[in-house]
């Protein structure tokens, strides 16, 4: 599908420009593509939106654009990195924007040509930043006043601004576990969340890295930086990738952080459980002790020993000094507060 914003270039204000201009663009939408073939010829400026394209769009875009082979390609390929490539009469960026989808995180790929006269991007269906910014340039005269550049700035700008839910959503979910494992000692379950949010954090730190290195790219290009205006507006996009950095960076310590006191609280069980086991092995020395020497027959010995008492009252005798041990062995236990 492809979505049309068209308005005549002769009304525009360009970035560089501070003159005021009295008339408004009058900005036209979703044209056929026949009406798209025959404006293109004229002095206009145009934001098409190509969503989930064919190959018969894609092969209409070469062939109205002129478009290199390998953009052509990398428009149809899905496994690549954030990069910028710049031509003579155009630009082409590609950036990511963060999809959560069954737990994980997930870039979509948001791809962007920029020319003097025409903004392109070609992207998914479910890709909503893009949304999101065509509403408002289609109702926002004063935008096309300002070029196709600021429509770049609009776009990059909305996948930036996409990077903080789900970041603000992470550090939710971490605080809310480092809370119930200090009050609770949460155990495996609170385990397997802690690594699927690493997981997540670690597929946002792959998605960003190279986005800043292609922004920096960005403002270094010629079209950006001989704009004292779009030079600032791209730093403070690139300002602002930064500052997510340091927050992915920032809550990977924190999952660290609760990770290793989850294990340490496991560490800590498990000590206690040797400890209980080894206190009732001891108990039980001295009684098996006991049990075990009173066991022998000592009347098959020579010279004979026997027990000056009546078996009963040995028996009782016996008994009472197996409890009397086990009862002062738990009582020393507890006052030390081993027990």
């Amino acid at each position: 599908m492809i979505r049309s914003l068209l308005a005549p270039s002769g009304n525009i204000q360009t970035a560089s420009n501070d003159k005021e201009t009295d008339e408004s663009p009058i900005i036209k939408r979703n044209l056929t593509r026949e009406n798209l073939e025959a404006a293109l010829g004229d002095e206009i400026l145009v934001w098409l939106d190509f969503v989930d394209p064919d190959a018969d769009e894609i092969h209409w875009l070469q062939r109205e654009f002129k478009l290199h082979p390998i953009v052509v390609t990398d428009l149809q390929r899905e496994d690549r990195r954030p990069t910028l490539v710049v031509y003579p009469e155009y630009m082409f960026l590609s950036l990511f924007q963060p999809q959560m989808a069954v737990g994980q995180v997930k870039g979509e790929e948001i791809h962007c040509i920029i020319g003097t006269k025409f903004f392109l991007t070609i992207r998914k269906a479910n890709s909503t930043t893009i949304e999101g910014v065509y509403n408002r340039v289609a109702q926002n005269e004063e935008a096309w006043g300002r070029g196709t550049i600021y429509f770049l700035y609009l776009v990059i700008q909305a996948v930036i601004d996409s990077y903080y839910p789900l970041l603000d959503r992470i550090s939710i979910l971490l605080f809310e576990l480092e809370e119930k494992t200090l009050s609770n000692g949460e155990g495996k379950a609170a385990q397997k969340s802690v690594y699927r949010i690493k997981q997540q954090l670690i597929a946002l730190r792959q998605m960003i890295s190279p986005q800043r290195e292609v922004l920096s790219n960005v403002i270094g290009e010629q079209r950006i930086s001989q704009s004292p205006a779009n030079r600032d507006l791209f730093a403070h996009l690139y300002e602002r990738l930064l500052r997510i950095y340091d927050v992915i960076d920032a809550q990977r310590d924190l999952s660290n952080n609760v990770l290793d006191l989850l294990q340490n609280q496991e560490s800590i069980h498990l000590t206690e459980a040797v400890n209980r086991l080894t206190i009732i092995s001891i108990i039980f020395l001295p009684l098996t002790f006991l049990v075990s020497l009173f066991s022998l027959n000592f009347i098959t010995t020579e010279p004979e020993l026997e027990i000056p008492m009546p078996g009963w009252l040995f028996f009782t005798l016996l008994t009472g000094i197996m409890m009397l041990c086990g009862l002062l062995l738990a009582r020393f236990f507890r006052k030390q507060g081993w027990l």
